[in-house]
């Protein structure tokens, strides 16, 4: 008497065209109308994100070989159905996680598709002719085109996965082991490099993220009202200055303020170009309402470059400072050619929260963050 063979509790039965891309008990209710049948093209995986920061990205068929387009539609949909065995999990360790993330599930399939691409322009028009010496070459190729070494152990991570769910599926195509995941993978790994694209910083500790982040908040929350408006006064004071004509009046009220500044020994208004002081034109310009070319011409004429030189004066801006670091105002006067470090500092602090929310999603283990040095990029103009 013979005992029935066991079902295998990790294979999962063939699907038809009209099987559903996610298993009811992975579907978010409010997406479940996104969720394709295993017969369409396209197979979004919006059904299987909460998060709704999170990017809707979704695997499109037709970038397949055609050869290959039902192998691979098989072995993803095990793949997103199903679970690796905890056995094959125990052997690679941290390497392998049985489930990842909705998004990067197409980008796993992308490498399928970048595999069956270099196997259709060599004639080989199924997965079961992938024997190892195949898989070899294709380490190989890997090795040699790959942008950067995470760029090929992606790859080569991602064709291990296709085997090991393709032994899971309902019809198996039988390809190899590949080689890298039996003797490893430093063969088809490019040289370690210090250069490149790849970000290869150690992620920063936590006694400089903590402050970093703390006082990214306090810069939001304390000064941004502030900067804001100092932007936007320098804007309005710069707009001013650029499409003022020149008029007598303008002219008399230009004398009046230079004569006013000068009479009581106070710094003209400066600005810093080239590492050396010279005359705010535009800010005085704005101020007086005289043009451009009138605040030149009197700079001309009365030799003030070399009086700004020797004493450069502010150009305060006309704006209550209402943001406090430790109880006390954290500027006297806000400065009109203050306001564009201002914004691209705010704007860096800004990039820093949105990094530390974006940086771990709970869904991705093991995410790090890598907090990079960043400006915002304002242009003042």
């Amino acid at each position: 008497m013979t005992t029935a063979a066991q079902p295998d509790p990790f294979r999962l039965p063939l699907p038809n065209p009209a099987t559903p891309v996610v298993p009811a008990h992975l579907v978010v209710a409010e997406h479940a109308h996104l969720n394709a049948n295993y017969g369409a093209l396209v197979w979004p995986m919006a059904p299987l994100i909460a998060d709704p920061s999170q990017g809707r990205r979704s695997i499109f068929w037709e970038n397949c070989p055609a050869a290959f387009r039902e192998e691979l539609r098989l072995v993803a949909w095990t793949f997103i159905n199903g679970e690796l065995r905890r056995t094959f999990l125990k052997e690679h360790g941290v390497r392998m996680r049985s489930r990842l993330s909705a998004g990067a599930t197409p980008a796993t399939v992308v490498y399928w598709m970048q595999l069956a691409r270099w196997l259709d322009k060599r004639g080989i028009r199924t997965l079961a002719a992938c024997d190892r010496s195949v898989l070899h070459e294709y380490g190989v190729f890997v090795r040699d085109t790959a942008t950067g070494r995470q760029v090929a152990v992606k790859t080569l991570t991602a064709v291990t996965r296709l085997w090991a769910y393709d032994e899971l599926s309902a019809r198996p195509t039988g390809m190899a082991r590949p080689p890298w995941d039996e003797f490893g993978a430093d063969d088809y790994l490019p040289a370690a490099t210090s250069y490149g694209g790849e970000n290869e910083r150690e992620p920063l500790a936590e006694e400089t993220t903590g402050p970093l982040l703390v006082w990214a908040i306090r810069v939001i929350e304390d000064l941004a009202d502030d900067i804001l408006a100092a932007w936007a006064q320098a804007r309005r004071l710069r707009d001013t200055a650029t499409r003022t004509p020149s008029t007598p009046a303008g002219s008399a009220a230009l004398d009046a303020y230079l004569d006013a500044m000068t009479a009581v020994g106070k710094a003209l208004p400066a600005v810093v170009l080239k590492g050396k002081s010279r005359l705010a034109c535009i800010y005085i310009a704005a101020r007086t309402g005289a043009s451009l070319n009138q605040v030149t011409v009197r700079n001309q004429r009365r030799g003030l470059t070399r009086s700004v030189a020797e004493r450069p004066g502010p150009c305060p801006l006309d704006l209550p400072v209402t943001g406090k670091i430790a109880g006390a105002p954290w500027r006297e006067v806000l400065d009109f050619h203050e306001a564009p470090v201002l914004m691209r500092h705010l704007g860096t602090a800004a990039f820093i929260i949105c990094a530390y929310l974006t940086g771990m999603r709970p869904q991705e283990n093991g995410a790090e963050l890598h907090l990079m040095q960043h400006s915002a990029g304002f242009k003042y103009a």
